[in-house]
């Protein structure tokens, strides 16, 4: 087979694998072990993992490093940890080398791979599915994995972040660990600890909100609702943190100006509903709540005791 062709056959071989193919599935198509070594010398393939290589032509990308550790690693590998949390897009999770989780007997080792195992028994924990064109561990095993490695503050943030886009719930976290969390897994008493704190309806909307949850609660301010409804005029309007027995509300207002006119006049109105039904309101804003949180905290204290 002539090389144009052989490279030929390979860009049909990866056309829909951005890129990466397997060796033996190169010679399965008549492309000859030769001619894979003559077109790496010419640049035109590259080598990236063991008998995983990616047409040059193809511009390089993460997706396409996660797709050469599955190719690699085989069929039955799945992305997990902080890769599946990436291609989630949970907020705040990178990923800086390749995780993929594999069966145990598949003994799959190459530097800049993060490879787990499985056991036939925990197989059904992986909760496999279908993401971008990828096979990836559920939201739910994902986020039990992400505990693990996270710091608390931001596996909060990526927990928050996936309640809020409905890709899993309270219930849902509750029922996975039901199911799946008898193991000795390290994230399942980080995700278990979570839970017992987090607001079973309400995730929180913004990072900030987050934030302001955890200085709250590490500083014994534990007293309050999530998304208290006010009504005033036919509207119902919600309220981030609300301390009900003093009619104190904490509001979160990370944005220094609304480009959207209505938007402006509808918060405008929002923030006077608190004080016609008796409430004191105190905003908690991104440098208050990072850079100032003293500040903040005496505000409130004060506020609460008036």
């Amino acid at each position: 087979m002539a090389h144009e062709t052989a490279a030929g056959q390979l860009s049909e071989l990866c056309v829909d694998t951005l890129g990466v193919f397997r060796g033996c599935d190169a010679v399965g198509r008549g492309v000859s072990r030769r001619q894979l070594a003559t077109l790496r010398s010419a640049g035109v393939i590259e080598r990236l993992l063991p008998d995983t290589y990616r047409m040059t032509s193809v511009r390089p990308s993460e997706l396409q490093t996660l797709r050469a550790a599955l190719h690699w690693a085989g069929d039955s590998a799945v992305v997990a940890g902080r890769s599946a949390g990436w291609l989630y897009g949970f907020e705040g999770v990178e990923a800086s080398v390749p995780e993929i989780v594999v069966p145990r007997q598949i003994r799959a080792r190459a530097p800049g791979v993060v490879v787990h195992t499985h056991t036939v028994e925990t197989r059904g924990a992986l909760l496999r599915r279908e993401h971008r064109g990828f096979p990836v561990t559920g939201p739910e095993p994902t986020l039990v994995a992400l505990a693990a490695t996270l710091d608390a503050e931001a596996f909060e943030i990526a927990c928050e972040d996936a309640r809020r886009r409905r890709l899993t719930s309270v219930p849902a976290l509750h029922g996975y660990l039901a199911r799946h969390g008898r193991t000795r897994r390290a994230g399942i008493f980080v995700m278990r600890r979570l839970l017992a704190e987090l607001d079973p309806v309400h995730p929180a909307r913004s990072t900030l909100e987050v934030k302001t949850r955890r200085l709250l609660a590490g500083s014994g301010l534990t007293g309050f609702v999530r998304e208290l409804p006010l009504e005033w005029n036919g509207r119902t309007y919600l309220y981030d943190f609300a301390f009900e027995e003093s009619r104190t509300i904490l509001e979160t207002n990370g944005r220094r100006w609304h480009d959207d006119p209505a938007d402006y006049e509808h918060d405008n109105e929002k923030w006077s509903v608190p004080g016609r039904l008796g409430y004191r309101i105190v905003f908690a804003t991104w440098d208050k709540v990072v850079r100032h949180p003293e500040t903040l905290l005496r505000e409130l204290s004060a506020t609460l005791a008036a």
